[in-house]
């Protein structure tokens, strides 16, 4: 849904006062679009691996939040044995990016997105 839509909608809403505001509640719910959300991981200047989602508008599911989800392993002690670490960002609206980043002694095994 584009943003002309969603605003002229709230406007309605206004004009309609005491009836508007039943329009105005259940817009939130009508907002939750088909959307496609997809995982991306890069590296920060220090060797850090990042993981960020987004969701784009177009023919996927209906998303109201999304986060992302990041997997790091670290190798610990004298004998080298590996941790694995699950992070989760943030859950943010699907305009919105959810970033999280690994450690500093940390390496990636792997990422994906969650959305509700």
């Amino acid at each position: 849904m584009r943003w002309g839509k969603r605003l002229a909608s709230g406007a309605l809403a206004v004009m309609l006062g005491a009836a508007g505001t039943g329009l105005l509640t259940a817009a939130p719910a009508q907002a939750a679009g088909k959307y496609t959300c997809k995982a991306y991981a890069d590296m920060d200047r220090l060797g850090r691996p990042n993981a960020y989602s987004t969701c784009k508008g177009g023919s996927g599911k209906a998303v109201a939040k999304h986060r992302v989800v990041i997997k790091c392993d670290q190798v610990q002690g004298a004998r080298e044995h590996v941790m694995t670490w699950t992070l989760y960002g943030p859950w943010v609206g699907p305009g919105q990016k959810s970033t999280v980043r690994c450690g500093t002694k940390n390496f990636l095994r792997g990422f994906s997105v969650q959305t509700k």
